[in-house]
């Protein structure tokens, strides 16, 4: 077997094991008593400290040419922070628990690390001529592994441990990172050489139409998406499910996204990825429609299966799409900005969504979602006619 897939394979397997215990930061905040307009605001809190900190990390890690020391550096302050979220919840001064502090630092290291390491995949991959799907899917089967093992001890030992386990389970991969080095660093100097940001030329992103058009509709398909998964606990228990046992649903979705990252090379030889991305939306604003009519937990499990299959699509063919709409120099800040406009959506969504679900119910609030999904697929298919049409553009070639 090629020796870089099995390395590029171990990562990803790595990284979104450990990820899978960052899943339950609305049930611990909902065992604490917190109402859903509370954990809302929390989480908006969180997303606003990643469109900062999402861009931040992937320009620097333009800049120095290492994404690698990048995540390592990052690594090494959020994971700590991250396992202390249980011990700040009892803390207080006054009214403000310290959870408010802590909880901002740890995102603002912790939170990039999805999108860097996406960018040094699909980096590896199209250097050693593999593809990315058949690369990520790897993510998604651990993060069903580890999700599923969840599931079943949180309800017995407390949604605390997810927190603590976190730190050991992340270990794997700080090693393999430390272990491996650089694909974009070799024994070119002037590869080698740091960046200025006037060199850079970040305006080159924004003078793409695509790149925009892209930007806008993620904002319309994050906004009701990241809401819909932030709020899935409360769901569970409406129908009267066990939110602890959250992660059995998240780590069905995961599984559920193999098929399509398996099969994404074929589906990219016969369609454009701007088709799979318009599927994406298609299938999340169904998934929307389907949690709105859900009554029993058996429902919601179903359901997955539009999560899974929407998932692995946007997943495989965002990565590949950004990839190809980016200069090589600027590849991580891309990855990166779409990041940060999946925070903004979270922080929109999780205001807004916390009072929606006080106002109108839980079942209600889907039925808003899936129509919100249904305006980012409308308004995604419209720019790509216009951009195609009206203005001779022509739609990116993968690299």
């Amino acid at each position: 077997m090629n020796p870089a897939y099995i390395r590029l394979s171990s990562i990803v397997f790595s990284y979104w094991f450990g990820t899978a215990a960052c899943a339950y930061f609305t049930v611990l905040l909902q065992k604490n008593g917190y109402s859903a307009v509370q954990v809302g605001a929390v989480n908006a809190l969180n997303s606003f400290i990643t469109i900062v900190a999402t861009p931040f990390w992937g320009m620097v890690a333009d800049r120095f040419r290492s994404i690698r020391n990048i995540v390592l550096i990052t690594l090494c302050a959020g994971v700590p922070l991250w396992t202390l979220i249980p011990l700040s919840l009892k803390i207080f001064f006054g009214p403000l628990s310290l959870m408010l502090i802590v909880v901002p630092l740890s995102c603002f290291f912790r939170n990039p690390h999805p999108s860097l390491v996406d960018s040094y995949i699909v980096q590896r991959c199209s250097r050693d001529g593999l593809a990315y799907g058949y690369v990520r899917l790897w993510g998604s089967i651990s993060y069903t592994i580890a999700s599923l093992g969840f599931s079943v001890i949180l309800p017995r030992t407390g949604v605390e441990f997810s927190y603590y386990g976190y730190g050991i389970l992340i270990l794997p991969f700080v090693i393999l990172m430390w272990k491996f080095r650089d694909p974009d660093v070799n024994a070119c100097d002037e590869q080698r050489k740091v960046l200025s940001f006037r060199q850079m030329g970040f305006g080159r992103l924004f003078k793409n139409y695509y790149f925009i058009t892209f930007m806008i509709f993620a904002l319309f398909i994050y906004l009701p998406n990241t809401t819909s998964n932030a709020f899935m606990p409360y769901l569970m228990e409406n129908v009267g499910g066990e939110s602890a046992r959250y992660g059995l649903i998240t780590g069905l979705k995961a599984l559920l996204e193999v098929p399509s990252l398996f099969f994404m090379r074929s589906l990219r030889r016969r369609f454009p990825l701007p088709v799979l991305l318009a599927c994406a939306a298609v299938f999340y604003s169904v998934e929307a429609l389907l949690y709105a009519n859900a009554s029993s937990m058996t429902h919601i499990v179903l359901i997955q299966i539009f999560q899974g299959l929407a998932g692995g699509l946007l997943i495989g063919s965002s990565a590949n799409y950004l990839y190809s709409l980016s200069p090589p120099e600027l590849t991580s800040t891309a990855q990166t900005m779409n990041g940060a406009i999946g925070a903004m959506a979270a922080i929109l969504g999780n205001m807004v969504g916390g009072f929606l679900i006080v106002l109108v119910g839980i079942h209600q609030f889907y039925f808003i979602v899936s129509g919100v999904l249904l305006f980012a697929l409308i308004f995604f298919v419209f720019t790509l006619f216009f951009g195609i049409k009206v203005l001779n553009k022509k739609l990116p070639s993968g690299r």
